[in-house]
């Protein structure tokens, strides 16, 4: 899980840095305005920190690791729905978060136990 995150997030923070504030249209079929545009920078930078932190918290085994990655997990979901009124592959930003609740949510009470 924490090398799907990796991907992710460095994924978005590539298009954070390569896109910057006015310029995430490039990456889009459809034309988009500055404040999409600048909306869209800024989740992406976000969702990448993020992620990054939280790999760093689950590779620990901290419970504050486990919450970001959920966090980030139901923020990036939430950022892809509105994404998909833009373009339809922003429903590929699902798979790592769906993937992720999945596979933690219905073991947290033993994660939670065997965390700092």
């Amino acid at each position: 899980m924490a090398a799907l995150w990796t991907v992710q997030s460095v994924g978005r923070l590539y298009f954070a840095a390569v896109g910057k504030p006015g310029g995430m249209g490039m990456f889009l079929d459809v034309p988009v305005w500055y404040e999409e545009s600048l909306v869209m920078f800024t989740m992406f930078l976000l969702l990448g920190v993020s992620g990054i932190i939280s790999v760093l918290g689950l590779l620990a085994r901290r419970k504050w690791g486990f919450w970001i990655t959920v966090f980030t997990s139901v923020a990036t979901i939430v950022f892809d729905i509105w994404g998909l009124t833009i373009q339809y592959t922003a429903a590929l930003g699902f798979i790592v978060p769906a993937i992720s609740l999945i596979y933690l949510y219905p073991r947290k009470t033993r994660l939670l136990a065997t965390m700092k």
